[in-house]
C-alpha cells in the first residue's frame, strides 16, 4: 500500500506540532513494512528530511499552510501520486480533498480562546480566518477515516465540541524531547546569576505567562531567584516583557537543542501555567531532564502528569504564589517529583507512538481488520 504524510510542517523549528511531524515521519519510514511512503515536503524543509530507503519518496509541496494556495493544489499533488491513504498530521485537510484519510487533531485551543490576542493578524483578518478554520476543521472531522488526538481528554473536547462518534477517535500519547545526542551547552550568554525557575514554550495568551509573570515577582520581592523564559521572541514575548518589573525575569530567545539541554538541567524547577494544552509536552520533557515540575491543572494536564508534580489553579495567582514557595522551600519534596518524574515519563514514547500509528494506518487500509479499538 501506499500512504503519504503531509510534512510540510516538518522539523523542530515548528514547535511541538514540528516535533511531532519529524517523530513521526522519521519512524515509519524506518519500519520494516510493505508500505511505500510519500513524504510531502516544502522547500524549507525538503532537504531537512533525508532517507535512502527506497520505499520512500519525497515530493515537493509548496504550498504554505493556511494559504488559498493550500487549498487549490495541495489535493492535486497528492491524487498525483496515487496515494492509498493521507495522514494529515494537522487538522488543515483541503476542503476538495476527499480520498481516503487519517488526521491528527492536537487541540481545540482555537475554540476555547478565540480571541485576537493570539493572532499578529488585523481583526477583521483574523475573524476572516477564524471562519477559515472552522469551516475547515469540520471538513477534516467529517470526512476523515480516523481521527487521532495525543490524550483522552482531547476525545471528550473533540466529541463535546463537533459530536464526533467515539469510534471515529483514537487517542495516541505522544513522546517526549530528551537530548542524547549533544554535550550540554555553555549557558553564560543568558547571564543567569541566580538560581533559576524555567518556562519553555510560546508566549501565547492561553499559556498564561503574564500571570506566571505576577506571582514570580510576588514570590521573588528578596531577589532570591530568576524566571527564565525561553522561546522565540515575538510580539507575544514583546507583550508579556512590557508587563514585567523585575530585572530577574530573562527572556532568552531562541536557543540551541544543546542550550535548551544546558537550561533544563541547571534549573531549580520547571513551570507550567497554560490554561490549555492538548498534551503538554514541555513538562514531560522537563521531568526527562531531572527536573520537578509544578503545573496548571487545567485540560490535559492531570491526565499526562498524573501525581508526578504539584499542581495549581492557573486563574488564582495567591495559589500560584503558595505553590511555587512550597516547592523552593522544601528541598526533599523537589527530591520526591524528580523521582516521580521520571517514573511518569515512562508512559510516553515516540516509538510506542509510531507503532501505534502504524496499526491505524493497517485498521484504515484493512490490512488489519481483525485489530480491535
Amino acid at each position: 500500500m501506499k500512504i503519504g504524510i503531509d510534512a510540510r510542517l516538518y522539523g523542530t523549528k515548528y514547535r511541538g506540532l514540528g516535533r511531532y511531524i519529524k517523530k513521526l515521519v522519521d519512524g515509519v519510514t524506518r519500519l520494516n513494512d510493505n508500505n511505500q511512503y510519500v513524504i510531502f515536503l516544502t522547500r524549507e524543509n525538503y532537504d531537512e528530511f533525508k532517507t535512502d530507503n527506497k520505499r520512500i519518496k519525497k515530493v515537493l509541496m509548496n504550498a504554505r499552510w493556511y494559504s488559498l494556495k493550500e487549498q487549490i493544489i495541495v489535493s492535486w499533488i497528492i491524487k498525483r501520486e496515487k496515494v492509498d491513504l493521507m495522514h494529515f498530521p494537522h487538522f488543515n485537510v483541503p476542503l476538495n480533498y476527499n480520498k481516503k484519510y487519517i488526521v491528527t487533531i492536537h487541540d481545540l485551543i482555537i475554540d476555547h480562546f478565540p480571541t485576537s490576542r493570539a493572532t499578529n493578524l488585523p481583526k477583521w483578518q483574523y475573524n476572516l480566518k477564524l471562519k477559515g478554520y472552522q469551516k475547515i476543521i469540520r471538513h477534516a472531522i467529517a470526512k476523515a477515516d480516523k481521527i487521532i488526538v495525543p490524550t483522552k481528554f482531547g476525545k471528550i473536547d473533540l466529541i463535546s465540541m463537533y459530536q464526533v462518534p467515539e469510534n471515529k477517535i483514537k487517542v495516541i500519547y505522544e513522546g517526549y524531547f530528551l537530548d542524547t545526542t549533544h554535550e550540554e551547552s555553555d549557558i553564560k550568554r543568558f547571564n543567569i546569576a541566580k538560581p533559576y525557575l524555567l518556562y519553555v514554550g510560546a508566549a501565547y495568551p492561553h499559556k498564561n505567562l503574564e500571570m506566571l509573570v505576577k506571582a514570580f515577582e510576588n514570590v521573588n520581592k528578596e531577589d532570591k531567584y530568576q524566571l527564565v523564559l525561553v522561546g522565540n521572541i515575538d510580539k507575544f514575548y514583546e507583550r508579556v516583557k512590557k508587563k514585567i518589573n523585575s530585572s530577574d525575569i530573562l527572556f532568552t530567545g531562541y536557543v540551541s537543542e544543546s542550550e535548551l539541554k544546558g537550561l533544563y538541567q541547571k534549573a531549580l524547577i520547571y513551570i507550567f501555567p497554560s490554561l490549555y494544552e492538548g498534551f503538554g509536552l514541555p513538562p514531560l520533557e522537563a521531568q526527562a531532564h531531572g527536573l520537578p515540575v509544578i503545573s496548571s491543572n487545567e485540560s490535559c494536564l492531570p491526565e499526562v502528569l498524573e501525581d508526578s508534580v504539584i499542581y495549581f489553579d492557573p486563574r488564582n495567582e495567591i495559589d500560584i504564589i503558595k505553590k511555587i514557595n512550597l516547592i523552593l522551600n522544601d528541598q526533599n519534596l523537589r527530591g520526591e517529583l524528580v523521582i516521580k518524574g521520571r517514573e511518569n515519563i515512562k508512559r510516553f514514547s515516540w516509538e510506542k507512538m509510531i507503532s501505534e500509528t502504524e496499526e491505524i494506518y493497517e485498521y484504515v487500509l484493512g490490512t488489519d481488520i481483525l485489530h480491535l479499538f
